[in-house]
């Protein structure tokens, strides 16, 4: 029996297609450059300041 990883895969719909096009441009391993940013992002700004 293995323990539940705390960071499970969601997923996610990103519904700006000029933001995934930009990211698919980087080729193989797009998906986790868009994950990277968007964790780089937090580490400056919260979600709640865009409600």
């Amino acid at each position: 029996m293995t323990a539940k990883s705390e960071n499970k895969k969601q997923l996610l719909a990103v519904r700006y297609a000029a933001v995934v096009a930009a990211f698919k441009t980087t080729g193989k391993g797009w998906q986790t450059q868009m994950n990277d940013a968007l964790r780089d992002w937090l580490k400056t700004h919260s979600p709640q300041d865009y409600n």
